[in-house]
């Protein structure tokens, strides 16, 4: 027996690890593709996020460009200081002509007879019906123009000395306020002046004047008459209004 050669015995240990261990990486062979599944359907999903996204970025993008577009609309509208007519301020810009037409038709009216001017008149005093201690004097005021003219109102009435200086005071109102007087070419309007006789009071009587002042109703310039009449007493001195 110690003659035949002892051939080594190779274990079998190594070759079933080489074979398990063949197996093994053929096993994880195989389980690399299911991860590279998994890595593609990752790569997918992220794809189609990522799609979605821009998706959204791009149905945003229209939003974005209207806004432009209505900015860009707005910036060429003209505003109101460009003089170019809104619809919004067309009826503030442009009110109708018919509601003007009647007013300029009224203000083309004509206004009747224009008010006498101290210019256009002249003046006399005549010495009325007296009585029970009152005395009266008719002032007469003619329109000496070519065409009518109208008074109305209480004319000013004031005495007045050779030097300038006032009797007094101004004659007083009295009676109503009466309609307005038109006086034709010529023609003549009046008042009544009032005072009291000499003696029905214990007040003296005013001095006689040298001037009839009288301002016609609504005139600053006067009419001026040389008279001594009349003379004031009792301290009564009024006018009534233009008839």
């Amino acid at each position: 027996m110690d003659s035949f050669p002892r051939t080594p015995i190779t274990p079998s240990g190594p070759t079933g690890r080489d074979r398990s261990t063949t197996t093994t990486r053929g096993t994880r062979g195989g389980r690399r593709p299911g991860r590279y599944v998994l890595a593609s359907v990752a790569a997918v999903s992220v794809a189609l996020v990522t799609a979605g996204c821009q998706g959204g970025s791009t149905s945003a993008e229209p939003a974005g460009a209207s806004r432009s577009v209505s900015a860009g609309a707005a910036s060429d509208t003209p505003s109101p200081s460009d003089g170019s007519p809104t619809s919004a301020g067309s009826p503030t810009a442009s009110p109708p002509a018919a509601p003007s037409d009647p007013s300029a038709s009224e203000s083309a009216a004509p206004a009747g007879p224009h008010r006498c001017a101290a210019d256009e008149l002249t003046m006399s005093l005549k010495q009325a019906d007296s009585g029970a201690g009152q005395v009266y004097y008719r002032l007469t005021l003619v329109n000496t123009s070519d065409g009518a003219c109208a008074l109305h109102g209480f004319p000013g009435v004031s005495l007045i000395k050779r030097d300038g200086g006032v009797i007094g005071a101004p004659a007083e109102r009295e009676g109503p306020a009466l309609p307005q007087k038109v006086i034709q070419p010529g023609k003549t309007a009046e008042v009544t002046l009032h005072t009291a006789n000499q003696g029905v009071s214990d007040s003296p009587c005013w001095d006689r004047p040298d001037y009839l002042k009288v301002y016609p109703p609504g005139s600053k310039d006067a009419l001026t008459l040389r008279t001594a009449q009349p003379q004031i007493c009792a301290d009564r001195f009024t006018t009534t209004a233009i008839g």
